[in-house]
């Protein structure tokens, strides 16, 4: 469910203060960053999520993860995630914030429903090659222009953000 948050948000504290009477989403959530980055032929890069992955194997997201205590704020926190999964060789830019979103996983490693705020950025392939520096979690780049992909090969959490992608970036097909 998007949360209809406007402006970016900076960083956890400021997160926690726009959430704080929103009943709707569950306490113990965790927060994610990711960029829908586009290519130089407007197509959107996509991950193959691997068998080491928490939840959703074997589906395609962007690329992102989990925020963690000692990151400063959220745009630290997505580029180190882009430099833990696609290495150093490739440059991805940030560019604006796009929304936020709420979902409800199902996490394998615990046996457990997770809450998740995703705090989604648009981003751009500026150069470099790719590389999967996280091979347990990641089995390969896609790279799909807007409407392409089957939507059921997204994660579920990917599902609600691509369709936010697709009708803000229409432009781009």
């Amino acid at each position: 469910m998007e949360l209809g948050i406007k402006e970016e948000v900076k960083n956890m504290e400021e997160l926690k203060v726009l959430l704080k009477d929103n009943k709707e989403i569950s306490k113990d959530y965790q927060v994610a960053v990711i960029v829908y980055a586009f290519d130089e032929e407007n197509r959107i890069i996509f991950q193959r999520r691997g068998m080491g992955c928490r939840d959703e194997r074997l589906k395609l997201e962007t690329i992102g993860g989990r925020v963690k205590e000692n990151d400063i704020d959220f745009r630290n926190a997505l580029n180190r995630e882009i430099e833990e999964e696609i290495g150093t060789a490739a440059k991805i830019e940030l560019e604006e914030y796009v929304t936020s979103t709420y979902a409800v996983t199902f996490d394998n490693r615990y046996n457990k429903q997770q809450a998740w705020i995703y705090i989604l950025y648009k981003g751009s392939l500026k150069s470099g090659e790719l590389k999967i520096a996280e091979p347990d979690k990641c089995l390969g780049y896609e790279r799909y222009k807007i409407g392409e992909v089957d939507e059921n090969e997204l994660s579920s959490g990917s599902r609600e953000l691509y369709k936010i992608v697709c009708k803000k970036y229409d432009y781009l097909k």
